[in-house]
């Protein structure tokens, strides 16, 4: 990016900053020569942009299947300030911090604490770190943590409930991990 004249000793230079662009990070080469050891030495610094470092962590599930090796996944991310309306399906991984306002069928649900789901959706898996309203049905865990909270009509296969988390409406379990139950009652009466 910067070129030395033609005339200049490649020996004295005191600093040279050479950037060197490696995706969205900028790696910095500089050179210094000493005066006392008559020894250059050169160092590699690694500089990450502003809009880069104030990207926040968002932790999703992960689903894992051993027959789905080499496919590839589909995932959506809806970011902070989106508003979405309307279908959601077949999606492997959905992560909501906006506003969603739709249908959704996905195997694994992750509402951040900026987000806010309205609609029906029925997924695999659910941590709810935000808003939900309206039918949710989870076929396995439903994980509501401390600033999540949910109202409507709510089936799940397994429940946990964070200190903090709220929960409203018409609650129960699924068929399947009603029958387990019974079956498990049954067996120990007998």
């Amino acid at each position: 990016m910067f070129k030395r004249p033609k005339d200049t000793d490649s020996g004295s230079s005191e600093n040279e900053t050479l950037p060197l662009s490696t995706g969205s990070r900028i790696i910095e080469k500089t050179a210094s020569s000493t005066m006392q050891n008559e020894s250059e030495s050169s160092t590699n610094r690694v500089v990450t942009p502003s809009y880069e470092v104030r990207k926040p962590a968002v932790r999703t599930l992960q689903t894992h299947s051993s027959s789905n090796t080499g496919a590839t996944t589909a995932n959506l991310h809806v970011g902070r300030g989106l508003k979405l309306e309307g279908k959601i399906q077949s999606c492997d991984s959905l992560v909501i911090e906006g506003d969603v306002q739709a249908t959704i069928e996905s195997g694994t649900l992750t509402i951040t604490e900026t987000g806010e789901v309205r609609g029906e959706a029925t997924v695999d898996q659910a941590e709810i770190n935000g808003k939900f309203d309206g039918t949710l049905i989870v076929k396995k865990c439903l994980t509501i943590n401390a600033t999540g909270k949910i109202t409507g009509t709510i089936r799940y296969g397994e429940l946990k409930v964070e200190q903090g988390g709220k929960i409203s409406g018409e609650v129960e379990a699924t068929e399947g991990a009603a029958n387990a139950t019974r079956k498990t009652d049954t067996a120990a009466s007998a």
